[in-house]
């Protein structure tokens, strides 16, 4: 599976959830166990933060796999809501307020055609 560059903290993040909720771990307990911050860990976890490899060896200690497992993209991982949610952030950060209004808009109708 090809991965487009910008998408590559994303997916590591949404592994790292899933392999964490998994293992019914919560994000404090993962990271106390992979010597990181919570608040990173979080971070990560949203593709909000690239993870270094010293990181990353750090958290899959912390699940308890190996580098690989958490790293083998060619294993799909299903987008959610929650990404579609991040991609319309992103999309819409630099836009004036009219601009993100108007969008807004044309999401809530596009939405309200969907009922019907």
């Amino acid at each position: 599976m090809s991965i487009k560059r910008d998408k590559i903290s994303y997916v590591v993040g949404q592994r790292i959830k899933k392999f964490r909720t998994e293992r019914k771990i919560s994000q404090e307990a993962l990271a106390l166990s992979s010597e990181i911050y919570p608040a990173y860990l979080g971070r990560l976890e949203r593709g909000e933060r690239c993870p270094t490899i010293e990181t990353i060896y750090k958290i899959c200690g912390g699940l308890k796999i190996s580098m690989s497992d958490l790293l083998d993209f060619d294993v799909d991982v299903k987008p959610t809501s929650e990404e579609a949610k991040h991609r319309i952030e992103k999309a819409m950060s630099g836009l004036s307020d009219e601009e993100a209004i108007r969008i807004a808009e044309i999401v809530e109708n596009v939405v309200k055609f969907k009922k019907y």
